[in-house]
């Protein structure tokens, strides 16, 4: 039994440096307004990859183990129209979001650890806000029924440095994605398009759920 209770308080020792951090972050989305995805439609699917250093491009844990994606409400109410939008073409799939709001000194960290590369473009300059910091933008994909993220080709998310300049060097030699990832690619973007989302041009998985110019006249950055 003495053996028993050590070895419970070690592992709450160790798990609560992350857990500590966690209720930070989320604390931060709270006293914001922002209500978490899940609480709105149980049906999308979350895979915060920045809370995963094993998941991001960063290979960083920014969230501190932090497992539930938080936006604005009207937002959400967005993202589950698209929910259903994908439903309604694809019964088996789902929209799994990867990131969602982002306090600035999250960006801001990410921001200095891709400053002066050629991934630098990904990360929004923390001075003026990205649209994650006002809790309006989420990183999201495609998963099936068995919970496989389907082809859209590739991402900062699920890979390594190597893999990604590995990428970078077809596109510059000229070599596009594959048929089968546009058509994905494609159906990412009508479903979201179709529930009021904005999508950036030089990344597939990046939608904004209201105008930039609209969102700062109406939000404070989450700092």
């Amino acid at each position: 039994m003495h053996h028993l209770t050590k070895s419970l308080f070690l592992f709450v020792c160790l798990s609560l440096p992350d857990a500590v951090l966690a209720n930070e972050v989320e604390m931060k989305f709270i006293n914001a307004g922002l209500v978490d995805v899940n609480a709105i439609d149980g049906s999308i699917k979350v895979d915060l990859v920045n809370s995963d250093r094993d998941k991001n491009f960063f290979e960083e844990n920014f969230y501190g183990g932090l497992n539930k994606a938080y936006l604005r409400k009207d937002i959400v109410v967005k993202l589950s129209k698209a929910q259903s939008v994908l439903k309604y073409e694809h019964s088996g799939y789902s929209l799994q979001v990867l990131d969602a709001a982002r306090p600035r000194s999250v960006s801001r960290a990410m921001y200095e650890k891709m400053k002066g590369t050629r991934f630098e473009k990904y990360v929004a300059n923390p001075a003026k806000g990205s649209m994650h910091n006002y809790g309006i933008a989420v990183d999201i994909t495609i998963v099936d029924e068995s919970g496989r993220k389907i082809d859209m080709g590739p991402s900062p998310f699920y890979s390594t440095h190597a893999t990604i300049y590995w990428h970078y060097f077809l596109k510059r030699m000229g070599f596009g994605i594959s048929t089968e990832q546009q058509q994905n690619r494609d159906l990412l973007n009508r479903v979201m398009l179709n529930a009021g989302f904005y999508p950036l041009a030089h990344e597939w998985w990046h939608f904004n759920g209201m105008k930039k110019a609209d969102a700062r006249g109406t939000y404070s950055i989450i700092e």
